[in-house]
């Protein structure tokens, strides 16, 4: 499954096995010449610049050109595709656009890949713990190595003489986020293994690796060698159920909403059973918990969206008022797409026959992406709203996506993910590149969470009970 994806090539790649598997083979053996590498890297360019709407958004034209020259030019020997996909991220992530990806194509992976996958494996030594990042600073949040005197809270400050702050930075260039974002990056460091992918990634040798610790005020240097492990077995993972609701406790009139994604099929009924659940207990208070969420469909957020607003409301803004925008209405690609589009081809969200009037709060962090962040977007112009948390790792004004295509590169056959169609929301007078922020900020230190605290339902917690004495 998509979500899961991440989580599937950090133990696959990170393997020295025999390989027998077509696709694998393909990906991690097979040497490409630098003309035809230098053919994808062309291709990928020229995709780009024929039908990405927002492509220079955040980055001139010149710039990219230039990264894209430069890469290029480092093309001066025969590469495998794994070793052209490190290299076009960093180019990619320098975009802007949290929806334009670089992909190994798992959909490839053949019956005897899968049955690879399952055998015990030769793992990258980096892969022999779980991470957490905050800040510029690293630590220990699983220890699965050989040693389990290593306790979990342990900070590492460097890994083969390298400063964590300084890898972090390195790290985070090879992820892609919409604007100028750096919660999203975070949150897929801290809740995907993202960091110990991309160190894999570009720093691919099985060698053992020096890493320098601390905790309580003492240091010590370990090694880490590769170890035989399993490798990760995707089959039976199933998605956790896209809402959850209940209330807080048994005696409170506070409910509680999860939206953990909107990736959902037309079969689902939708939340009419829920507003109407807080409709007969007449509950005052309502917990929209938006974090980590990374999006899906966007009909369920705009029915979601329905049984809050006390008007109809759309969810992005008319082709008139972008005309009136110079800084996008000026882009060809946009106006073309402007002009052809007329206000009946944009959904006008409808009240429920039930709406909630009481107070709202609204989780969100960095995974709140995509459509979790256009939701959240377009909570905050309801009244009665607290937003607590983190900047969401998605745009709150505009992003690439709607129709999203997926191209496998002609040489490589990576693949390609972007979307065609812009969106914008929020306020486009002001296309800054970053999150809906929060109005209390919240930020997790390594004893939160290793103690599993819920820092912003904490708060959130708290302040009704400071309310309440209030009055």
């Amino acid at each position: 499954m998509k979500l899961f994806a991440p989580a599937f090539f950090i133990l696959f790649f990170g393997a020295n096995m025999p390989l027998r598997a077509q696709h694998l083979e393909q990906m991690t053996k097979h040497l490409y010449q630098p003309s035809d590498l230098k053919k994808d890297i062309n291709w990928v360019q020229t995709t780009l610049e024929r039908e990405h709407p927002n492509l220079y958004l955040y980055i001139s034209k010149k710039k990219l050109d230039y990264k894209f020259d430069s890469l290029r030019k480092t093309i001066v020997k025969p590469l495998t595709p794994i070793a052209l996909y490190v290299k076009l991220l960093h180019v990619i992530s320098s975009i802007g656009d949290g929806h334009l990806k670089i992909e190994l194509d798992h959909a490839k992976l053949t019956p005897q890949d899968i049955a690879i996958l399952k055998k015990p494996l030769l793992q990258h030594p980096i892969y022999q713990f779980d991470y957490f990042v905050t800040g510029n600073r690293l630590f220990i949040a699983k220890n699965i190595s050989a040693d389990p005197a290593i306790l979990k809270g342990t900070e590492i400050l460097s890994i083969n003489h390298v400063s964590a702050a300084r890898l972090i930075d390195s790290l985070n260039r090879y992820i892609t986020a919409d604007g100028y974002n750096t919660t999203f990056k975070k949150y897929l460091m801290n809740h995907s293994g993202l960091f110990a992918e991309r160190y894999r990634f570009l720093f691919p040798e099985q060698k053992g690796l020096d890493i320098l610790l601390e905790s309580s005020g003492n240091r010590w240097e370990i090694k880490l060698e590769a170890q035989q492990k399993k490798a990760f077995d995707s089959i039976g993972v199933a998605m956790l159920p896209s809402a959850e609701y209940r209330r807080l406790t048994v005696d409170s009139n506070i409910a509680y909403i999860k939206l953990r994604h909107f990736n959902i099929g037309p079969e689902y009924g939708g939340y009419q059973d829920i507003f109407a659940d807080i409709q007969k207990r007449k509950l005052k208070t309502l917990v929209i918990d938006l974090r980590g969420n990374p999006g899906g469909n966007l009909v369920w957020p705009a029915r979601f969206y329905s049984h809050l607003i006390d008007s109809p409301k759309y969810f992005y803004r008319l082709p008139e008022e972008i005309k009136k925008q110079k800084q996008l209405y000026n882009n060809q690609k946009i106006r073309v797409w402007v002009d052809k589009m007329s206000k009946s081809a944009f959904e006008l969200i409808t009240l429920h026959p039930f709406t909630f009037k009481g107070k709202i709060y609204v989780l969100i962090d960095g995974g709140t992406f995509s459509a979790g962040s256009l939701l959240a977007a377009n909570l905050k112009a309801l009244k009665n709203v607290t937003f607590v948390g983190e900047e969401t790792g998605g745009s709150k004004n505009v992003w690439t996506a709607l129709t999203l295509k997926s191209l496998s590169l002609p040489t490589s056959k990576l693949l390609l993910r972007y979307g065609t169609l812009p969106a914008f929301f929020g306020d486009i007078t002001r296309i800054d590149g970053r999150g809906l922020m929060p109005d209390v900020e919240i930020t997790y230190q390594i004893e939160d969470k290793l103690a599993a605290r819920d820092l912003e339902l904490d708060w959130v917690l708290k302040d009704m009970d400071k309310n309440i004495s209030g009055r």
